[in-house]
C-alpha cells in the first residue's frame, strides 16, 4: 500500500485506515496547515461515513431471494481462499490502498483508491485554499469515481502529449496499477468542461465505460510500484515529451517503458531475487550551474530506488538500466508473525546469513577503517542458535530526496527509518567518469537512524529536504528537518514533529478518534508469509538432490522457474485450443441449421 504522498513542500496527503486527509501549508505563514478530509462516496453517489462501511452479507443480502444460495456460495469461496492462502477479508471495503496528489491548471488534484475497487479523484482550486479555516476541518467530495477491475495499489498523475490528444491539448490522466498486473490510464476531468467550483457537495461527474486505456500489463503478476518519470536522453525517439513509466512487480523486475507508447520497452532493471515491495524515482539536476559548461555537465541523474523481499535496497540509473548502488541487508529479531510460518520469504539459513555478513564485512574493509563505525556487524550472529532467531527486515517504503542525494528506508519490524547519503556525482560529466561510476556499484552503508514512535509504514521526501514518516498510532506522522552541515559532511536530520505544521495539524484533526492503523503495508497469509512471495519448490526430489550436493537444485528455484510450470502451461494451452475448436464446431453447426 502507498499511504503517504506529498507535492513539493506544501501539500501532504495521508491515509489513516479508511480515512484520507490532505494538509495544505501556507508557505508565507508558520501556522498549522489547513486540513481537508477526503470523503468516501460510493458508485451510486451516496456518501459513506468513515468506519461505517457495510460488510459482506449486509442488508442487501437479506433482501435477496437467493440469500441462502449466496451465503453458501460465499462460504465456498472463503474456504477456497483459505486453502489457497487468498486475500484476507479486512471487513472494511473502504480501507485505503493508495493516495496521490499533484497540481494541474491551478487546481490541486488528489486520488484515492480503496479496497472496494474504486478510484476517486478530488479537486480543489488553489486560490480557494487560502480562504479555508485552519481551526475547522473541511470536507471535500469526489469530482469523479471510477470502478476498477482489481484493487489499485499504486497511482501516478501524468499528462499525455498533445500529439496523442484528440483536441491538440495535453490530456491529464491518472494511471492505476492493479493486482492483476495491468496499468490503466483514466482521464482527469477537464477544468473547462464544467465549473468544478460551482458544483454542489457530493455531486459527481458520471464516468463512461470507454474513457480508459490499458497502457501495459505484467503477465500473471502484480504491479507493486508505478512512477512516470522524465528522461534527458535524446536517443529515445519513441518517448514523446521525454517521459518513461517505471513499473515494478512481484517477479523481481522493474520494467522501463516509453510513455505514452508503452508497448515500446526501453529496458529492465534486474538484480533483485524476490518481489519488489516499494519503489521511488527522482531526476536530480547536475551540480554544475556554470553557463559555460557543456550540455553533459548539467545533465541530471535519473535515479530509481527499489526495496525487495530479499532484504536489499538497490539504486538504479533508469535511463541506462544499470545498478549504481545498494543498501546492505538489515537483520532484525524475529517477530511472532515471522515465527508463525516456515519463513521462506524472510528467513535465511545460517550458512547464507554468514555469506551475507561476510560480504558486508568485505565492503567495509574496502571502504576503509574510517567507515567501520557507520555499520555495525553484530557478533552474536556468528552463533547458530541466535541466527535462527533473526530474519531479514523487508523494506516497506523507500524514498529519494528531491535532489537525489539521500535514500530513506523504512523496514518491517523496526521502529526507525534509515537515511543513507548518496555520494555526489563528478562535477564534470564525461564518458570516462560515468563509465567509472557505473562500473563500481556503490555500497550505501553509511546511515543516520531516525527513531520513530512506532512502526513506520511509509516515508516521503519534501522539496525542502525534510522527511515525513507515516507511523502507527498515536503520532501517525513524524517530521524530520534537514540541517545542512559542512560541505564535506553529510546533512543531519532532527525531529521537528512537535512544531511541524503537518504533524500538528493532523494530530488536531484526529484527536480523540480511535483510528487503528495496519501493522504493515504488506499482506501476510495464514502461515505468516508475505503474499507477494512466490511459492518455492520443496518437493522430495529437490530435498534428495540437496543432500546429494546438486548445486542446481539447492537453489530452491521459484515455481515459475520450475519444470512443472512448463507442463502446466502446456496443458493450459491444450485446454484453450480444445475450447476454441468446440466453439468453432458449434458455430459451424448453427450455420448449417440455418
Amino acid at each position: 500500500k502507498q499511504l503517504l504522498h506529498a507535492y513539493r513542500s506544501r501539500v501532504v496527503v495521508v491515509a489513516l485506515n479508511d480515512r484520507a486527509f490532505v494538509m495544505i501549508k501556507d508557505e508565507s505563514s508558520t501556522s498549522p496547515a489547513t486540513v481537508l478530509e477526503l470523503m468516501a462516496v460510493g458508485l451510486d453517489g451516496d456518501a459513506i461515513a468513515a468506519g461505517a462501511a457495510k460488510k459482506d452479507g449486509g442488508d442487501r443480502g437479506d433482501n435477496d431471494e437467493n440469500c441462502g444460495k449466496s451465503k453458501q456460495h460465499e462460504e465456498g469461496k472463503d474456504q477456497k481462499k483459505k486453502k489457497k492462502g487468498g486475500n484476507q477479508d479486512t471487513g472494511n471495503p473502504r480501507e485505503i490502498q493508495s493516495v496521490r496528489c499533484t497540481e494541474m491548471e491551478s487546481h490541486l488534484w488528489l486520488a484515492v483508491s480503496r479496497e472496494d475497487k474504486t478510484l476517486s479523484l478530488y479537486s480543489v482550486k488553489s486560490a480557494n485554499l487560502h480562504h479555508q479555516s485552519v481551526e475547522a476541518i473541511g470536507q471535500i467530495y469526489p469530482t469523479i469515481t471510477y470502478s476498477l477491475p482489481r484493487r489499485a495499489r499504486c497511482l501516478a498523475f501524468c499528462s499525455v502529449p498533445s500529439t496523442s490528444s484528440p483536441n491538440g491539448n495535453d490530456c491529464h490522466v491518472i494511471v492505476a496499477g492493479d493486482l492483476s498486473g495491468d496499468a490503466t490510464a483514466f482521464p482527469v476531468p477537464a477544468i473547462s468542461s464544467e465549473s468544478l467550483e460551482d458544483r454542489n457537495a457530493g455531486d459527481e461527474l458520471t464516468p463512461t465505460a470507454t474513457v480508459r486505456r490499458l497502457l501495459l500489463g505484467h503477465t500473471a503478476s502484480i504491479i507493486t510500484g508505478l512512477n512516470v518519470v522524465p528522461t534527458t536522453q535524446d536517443d529515445i525517439p519513441q518517448c514523446e515529451k521525454k517521459q518513461l513509466v517505471l513499473t515494478a512487480d512481484r517477479d523481481e523486475k522493474i520494467r522501463v517503458s516509453c510513455f505514452p507508447k508503452t508497448h515500446i520497452i526501453h529496458g529492465y532493471l534486474l538484480g533483485h531475487t524476490s518481489f519488489i515491495s516499494t519503489m521511488d524515482a527522482a531526476m536530480a539536476v547536475g551540480a554544475s550551474s556554470d553557463a559555460s559548461d557543456s550540455k553533459d555537465d548539467t545533465q541530471g541523474r535519473a535515479l530509481c530506488i527499489t526495496g525487495s523481499g530479499d532484504g536489499t535496497v538497490r539504486l538504479w540509473d533508469y535511463q541506462l538500466c544499470k545498478e549504481v548502488g545498494m543498501v546492505p541487508v538489515v537483520i532484525k529479531k524475529c517477530s511472532e508473525d515471522d515465527k508463525k510460518g516456515d519463513g521462506d520469504d524472510v528467513k535465511m539459513p545460517a550458512e547464507e546469513k554468514g555469506d551475507v555478513l561476510d560480504v558486508l564485512q568485505d565492503d567495509l574493509e574496502e571502504e576503509g577503517e574510517d567507515d567501520d563505525e557507520n555499520f555495525d556487524v553484530d557478533e552474536d550472529f556468528t552463533d547458530d542458535e541466535s541466527i535462527n532467531d533473526h530474519a531479514i527486515a523487508t523494506p516497506l517504503s523507500v524514498a529519494l530526496s528531491s535532489n537525489a542525494d539521500n535514500v530513506i528506508v523504512a523496514r518491517d519490524g523496526i521502529s526507525s527509518i534509515d537515511v543513507h547519503p548518496i555520494p555526489p556525482p563528478p562535477s564534470k560529466y564525461s564518458s570516462s567518469s560515468i563509465s567509472r561510476m557505473l562500473s563500481q556499484c556503490l555500497s550505501l552503508h553509511k546511515k543516520q537512524t531516525l527513531e520513530c514512535s512506532s512502526q513506520p509504514l511509509a516515508v516521503r521526501c519534501l522539496a525542502d529536504g525534510s522527511v515525513l514518516a507515516l507511523t502507527r498510532e498515536p503520532d501517525y506522522l513524524c517530521h524530520y528537518q534537514r540541517s545542512e552541515g559542512k560541505a564535506t559532511e553529510a546533512a543531519e536530520y532532527m525531529n521537528i514533529s512537535s512544531t511541524s505544521p503537518f504533524s500538528t495539524a493532523l494530530q488536531k484533526a484526529v484527536k480523540s478518534q480511535n483510528i487503528v492503523m495496519p501493522a504493515t503495508t504488506l499482506e501476510r497469509d495464514e502461515d505468516g508469509d508475505w503474499k507477494l512471495q512466490k511459492n518455492k519448490v520443496h518437493d522430495h526430489a529437490c530435498d534428495k538432490a540437496k543432500h546429494k550436493g546438486d548445486d542446481e537444485q539447492q537453489s530452491h528455484g521459484l515455481h515459475w522457474n520450475a519444470e512443472g510450470r512448463k507442463e502446466t502451461a502446456k496443458l493450459a494451452e491444450q485446454r484453450r485450443r480444445k475450447r476454441r475448436r468446440a466453439k468453432a464446431n458449434e458455430e459451424d453447426a448453427s450455420s448449417c441449421k440455418k
